[in-house]
């Protein structure tokens, strides 16, 4: 009975202390006292929606930094059977993105990120538009998700 105790004791404390600790912490938009303007330049309606419906903007006049967002969008055709037809696709979104200080009026960062999602095409026109509209939202929320933690980064340096 006192080997099992302790045997379960020790398997219970491997699994407990594993030494996990989180490298990200997410907040709450009312967590996020830093105050953005995002303004949405040369994209598509679909990625324009996507960025409107993910993000909280501030009106331009109390904001305190303005974002200027570009998402580029490509689609290429990622698994091709012998006969020449595609089955998959893979959406790429890129964004282009400039932090500016609305004070000063200074460039504090530029860069890009990148999305990435796959689709399979089925026998359906109506069904493959879904399925590519639903790949194209995933691809701009994946690069708009590493933006945000990079320009927050950059905001609280």
């Amino acid at each position: 009975m006192s080997k099992k105790t302790i045997f379960i004791f020790a398997i219970f404390q491997f699994f407990v202390s594993c030494g996990f600790t989180p490298t990200l912490k997410i907040l709450n938009d009312t967590e996020n006292d830093t105050s953005v303007y995002y303004e949405i330049i040369n994209t598509s309606y679909n990625a324009r929606d996507t960025l409107r419906n993910l993000l909280n903007g501030i009106d331009k006049n109390s904001a305190e930094y303005l974002l200027e967002i570009q998402v580029i969008e490509s689609e290429s055709a990622v698994n091709i059977e012998s006969n020449g037809s595609v089955v998959e696709y893979r959406v790429e979104a890129i964004i282009q993105y400039k932090l500016f200080s609305v004070d000063k009026d200074v460039l504090i960062h530029s860069s890009q990120t990148r999305g990435l999602a796959n689709y399979d095409v089925s026998s359906s026109e109506y069904s493959n538009a879904l399925v590519k509209k639903e790949a194209q939202k995933t691809a701009v929320t994946e690069a708009l998700q590493l933006m945000n933690i990079i320009v927050q980064s950059k905001i609280n340096e």
